[in-house]
């Protein structure tokens, strides 16, 4: 169908007479229901319903701009995506895997580089730190303005900064001093992480814009491709330091990103109109689901953080090697990267990311626990138990974050916020910076809890706070459903309900052609 036709198809506005008995008869279940009608009385004894019926839409979002094509053809496998997903998801693809890489390279080496230029301990962890940190206050900021420079401004723009930052990083080691030195460590870090910031919250926003019907999937797919590059970051960083110095590693890798950055500029499609407007953040933080749903997603970014300064010393604990350690890592970022392709998929097919965030954290419960383990449990300290709950916490970290951006966005769309480009990218912006500010926060709290209590008892603080958020997110299901302004139908009922008007609409239809 092309898009003239399209436009030409307006909702039908049928106005059907019903008895009084009629209409108050199917009252109360129309209160249950979500606000899909409007009852005028006329007099005493007769009412008017006046039912809008939307036309039929495709599963697939039309771009204004960028020519996606849809279809009304039922199809199966990745056959069923347009060409203009299929290019836009590459797109996104390599931009990602190429910036997620080159943040992540410095990790094996620049802590020994950093110290012996006398950069102490502390300097060294905020370096890494004011990444997250600048990821943390600006991804609102451009979840907020992207609909007016447009997406894929802003997404090249976030590639190309980064790309650029990787190589100039590559040059610190020039500096005369240690003063200079650490200032442009920390300049050039936080700048990689504003850019870091535009580039995922554009790439999060395109994809949910351009896979309306398949965010989960998409996202956590995407998701799988930064696992992969922050595995394959340190690597390829060590490989290249040990055979070229400090600045090989930055060099090649930033003119990777810079090169997959106009391999883009000709790949990227234009996303939105020019009549987007700017979503509102306000409007998004009344939504009580919202704030709900972040303390998800803080959660779950805290807890994988946690480990990054307390697992290794762990391990070695139990006898495990250097190589055994990496081996460890490479496993959990793996497991990590496959669950959330299968999470994000089911948020698609069942919706109930509720129950997949109460899930998620009540199985980071249960892996802290036994991670430590916990002094409480009287268990050995062995390698099973120990490696086995970090499986597990793999898999329940994955649960607990992938349905979060979906539930968001259902969140919004239940409270009537229009399905658009602004919508996505505030979402996108929120989601971004909540994850950067769990990113941040949680290698401080992992090591201040390990030096303070040792790492049993902080896992066990940690397996508290996963209950805390079961909890939060449990009752306030319960308020959602029963109580609260926002309160949902379930999917069945809300079938029944549809059924039922149907009926209803032809009744008095066919009651006046047979008289």
């Amino acid at each position: 169908m092309d898009e003239t036709s399209q436009d030409r198809i307006t909702p039908t506005t049928c106005i059907i007479h019903a008895t009084e008995d009629q209409t108050n008869q199917s009252g109360e279940d129309d209160a249950k229901a979500p606000p899909t009608s409007a009852v005028n009385d006329t007099d005493h004894h007769q009412s008017e319903v006046v039912v809008q019926v939307a036309p039929p839409t495709s599963s697939i979002n039309k771009d204004a701009e960028g020519g996606a094509e849809s279809s009304t053809t039922p199809t199966t496998g990745f056959s069923k995506f347009t060409t203009h997903q299929k290019v836009t998801f590459l797109s996104v693809v390599l931009a990602t895997i190429a910036d997620v890489t080159a943040f992540a390279l410095m990790t094996p080496f620049f802590p020994i580089e950093a110290e012996a230029r006398g950069m102490s301990a502390i300097t060294v962890g905020f370096t890494f730190s004011i990444f997250s940190f600048t990821s943390f206050v600006f991804s609102p900021i451009f979840g907020k303005i992207l609909p007016v420079v447009g997406a894929r401004f802003m997404f090249l723009a976030g590639s190309f900064v980064s790309g650029g930052g990787c190589i100039l990083f590559g040059f610190v080691d020039e500096m005369p001093t240690g003063l200079w030195f650490t200032f442009f460590c920390l300049l050039l870090r936080a700048v990689t992480g504003i850019a870091a910031a535009a580039g995922m919250t554009a790439s999060s926003a395109i994809i949910a814009y351009t896979f309306p019907d398949n965010v989960g999937l998409a996202s956590s797919v995407n998701e799988m491709v930064a696992g992969v590059g922050s595995m394959i970051g340190p690597a390829i960083g060590g490989v290249l330091y040990s055979a070229g110095g400090f600045k090989l590693p930055f060099i090649v890798l930033g003119a990777v990103d810079l090169a997959f950055c106009g391999v883009n500029y000709f790949l990227m499609p234009d996303h939105g109109t020019k009549d987007d407007k700017m979503g509102s953040l306000l409007q998004l933080l009344r939504i009580p689901a919202i704030w709900v749903t972040m303390i998800c997603i803080l959660q779950g970014s805290v807890a994988m953080g946690f480990l990054d300064p307390t697992l290794s010393p762990h391990l070695t604990e139990l006898g495990l090697n250097i190589n055994d350690i990496g081996f460890v890592f490479l496993g959990f970022s793996a497991s990590y990267a496959i669950s959330s392709v299968i999470f994000g998929y089911l948020a698609d097919k069942t919706k109930a990311t509720r129950i997949m965030l109460v899930l998620g954290s009540f199985g980071g419960c249960i892996a802290f626990l036994f991670l430590g383990p916990s002094p409480y449990l009287n268990l050995p300290f062995t390698k099973p138990i120990v490696l086995s709950s970090l499986l597990v916490g793999c898999i329940t970290f994955a649960l607990l974050i992938m349905p979060s951006f979906l539930d968001m966005l259902n969140s919004a769309l239940w409270y009537g916020v229009p399905n658009d480009l602004g919508l996505n990218s505030m979402i996108s912006g929120l989601w971004t910076g909540v994850f950067s500010l769990g990113s941040m926060l949680g290698p401080i709290i992992g090591g201040t809890l390990k030096q303070g209590f040792g790492f049993a008892d902080a896992t066990t603080v940690l397996a508290g706070s996963c209950i805390f958020t079961m909890l939060v997110i449990s009752l306030f299901g319960v308020w959602e459903y029963q109580c609260g302004k926002g309160k949902r139908v379930p999917a069945s009922r809300l079938a029944s309900l549809q059924t039922n008007s149907i009926d209803e609409e032809r009744r008095p239809l066919l009651d006046g052609v047979n008289t």
